[in-house]
């Protein structure tokens, strides 16, 4: 039961976050926009000039890929709505209000309810209502203040492909602004030169955190949200002698299709694209259906 002052406390929280996402952006955007102009000033031309033809176009080749895919999936992520449940319901129908009257007893880790109490509107499988972008967001993972939007079905993928790119471009960066270093005594190194270093080194590590976990999420079949959900319900389940699959979980290689789609060639998936996911965002694929369907085509092969 939530008092006035946590209510109070919430609204805060909430408002601030929402408030901060332009500022987060702005401040990105900065960021990115302060090494792009050091390594085009400073770091690429300290390989033009010091370092073989092949390696040079290399560097520079790769820099503008990266940069390319970064830039791309960053404001995929950002401009491509999670995508929201449709309205089912009249406002204020009695049915709905008796619904989620009955919901209400449902505790933490007992279940997710089915109907949205701030919305008003039945509520589809894995769909959860942010109160930060104050609407029900489909398959909702979390609220990133970085994109100043909610991470779910239809901007997922160009998080994690954000995340990837940018762990891999930090990684690039901070070998190439490191070598010149290493030629200091002929070149003189300037400070910017440091600072991207830095930078990167940092942004790497934090980033290559954030990016394993979500490659964890992708292959498990599960969001942040239903993982600690499912953490629960595993640990109900070992105190009974039992084991608890994931309601989604259809095994690694299905996990990564469903989230990425299947395309022409195998590295389709890392390609920038306008395609949105597979399905529809409110009806999923579940283990028991997925099992159900293979052992039917097994047995009939």
């Amino acid at each position: 039961m939530s008092t006035p002052a946590i209510r109070a406390v919430k609204w805060c929280i909430d408002n601030g976050v929402r408030a901060a996402g332009p500022v987060f952006i702005g401040l990105a955007a900065m960021i990115i926009t302060a090494v792009v102009y050091i390594t085009y000033t400073d770091i690429l031309p300290f390989y033009m000039k010091m370092a073989p033809t092949p390696v040079a176009m290399f560097v520079v080749l790769m820099f503008c890929f990266l940069l390319f895919n970064v830039l791309w999936n960053y404001t995929m992520t950002i401009i491509t709505p999670p995508g929201s449940p449709p309205s089912l319901v009249a406002p204020n129908d009695p049915k709905m209000a008796e619904q989620i009257a009955r919901e209400a007893g449902i505790k933490k880790g007992e279940g997710f309810t089915k109907n949205c109490k701030t919305c008003k509107q039945p509520k589809p499988q894995r769909a959860h209502h942010c109160h930060i972008c104050r609407k029900c967001v489909l398959r909702m993972d979390h609220h990133c203040p970085w994109v100043n939007n909610c991470v779910g079905f239809a901007n997922h993928k160009y998080f994690v492909l954000f995340l990837l790119y940018l762990w891999i471009g930090t990684l690039f960066m901070a070998t190439i602004s490191f070598l010149p270093f290493l030629k200091s005594n002929d070149y003189a190194v300037p400070g910017g030169v440091l600072f991207v270093f830095v930078m990167c080194v940092s942004v790497c590590f934090a980033v290559g955190i954030l990016l394993g976990w979500h490659i964890y999420l992708v292959v498990s079949g599960q969001t942040t949200i239903e993982f600690y959900y499912n953490k629960t319900k595993e640990k109900q389940a070992r105190q009974r002698g039992e084991i608890h699959y994931h309601d989604y979980d259809l095994g690694r290689v299905k996990n990564f299709q469903v989230f990425f789609g299947q395309g022409r060639y195998v590295f389709s998936w890392l390609m920038p694209t306008l395609r949105p996911p597979p399905g529809d965002g409110i009806v999923y694929l579940t283990r028991a259906e997925h099992l159900r369907k293979s052992d039917i085509n097994h047995h009939f092969v």
